[in-house]
């Protein structure tokens, strides 16, 4: 007698027949780069969203820019260019206006004005027409300053005059509230499109810092 065979258990395969080998591992291996990925953009997004902000703003703070004790008028400057013309805040109307007391004899005016020009060039770029930087001078006279910038005053920022430290009391007194004793150098204001003095900087800063461009920009409308 024949051996009898069952076709169907020929032709149709064992259902509990292993897969090719490693089949499995690879999809777990897979899986996990997946969650990996998924993970990683997950992190990406946080920081974006929640922890450079914060770093932002912690740096803005280590900046040190003091709100004025009032937010009101800014005094309206009345200085005289090296030609001899007269300027007030009311020509800068409408702009942001950066407000720089400095004078030639004050090394940390010197150290901190390449990186201030800077910044003015740059916010000049981005926004034109709507930001100004003025630089009021208390030295004795305009032989010194012009010497300061090696003959050439710089571009891009309308240098003053103020030896009798007048429009340096006004700003300096206004900024807090009240007169300091004394007026140290430099010292920074600035004053938002309406000409409100909004906040001062004292001392020397490095302006090429991304938290004095971020602050700034901050005010324009």
């Amino acid at each position: 007698m024949r051996p009898v065979y069952d076709r169907r258990r020929m032709d149709a395969p064992e259902t509990n027949a292993p897969g090719p080998p490693g089949k499995a591992r690879l999809g777990v291996v897979a899986g996990a780069l997946a969650l990996v990925v998924v993970a990683a953009a997950g992190w990406k997004g946080w920081q974006v969203l929640v922890e450079e902000p914060r770093r932002a703003e912690t740096a803005l703070q280590a900046f040190d820019i003091t709100p004025a004790a009032k937010v009101a008028p800014a005094p309206p400057i009345l200085g005289y260019t090296p030609e001899g013309k007269p300027f007030t805040l009311a020509d800068a109307r409408g702009q942001v206006v950066f407000v720089n007391f400095w004078a030639t004899w004050c090394p940390p005016c010197r150290e901190e004005m390449p990186s201030m020009l800077q910044l003015g060039r740059e916010l000049a770029s981005r926004h034109p027409g709507k930001f100004r930087m003025v630089a009021v001078s208390v030295d004795d006279g305009w032989p010194e300053v012009r010497q300061f910038f090696g003959g050439r005053l710089p571009q891009g920022v309308d240098v003053l005059l103020d030896p009798e430290q007048v429009v340096t009391r006004e700003y300096y007194c206004t900024a807090r509230g009240g007169c300091p004793d004394s007026f140290k150098f430099p010292e920074t204001y600035v004053v938002d499109a309406s000409g409100k003095l909004v906040s001062f900087v004292v001392g020397p800063r490095n302006w090429s810092e991304p938290a004095a461009l971020r602050y700034l920009e901050r005010l324009f409308p």
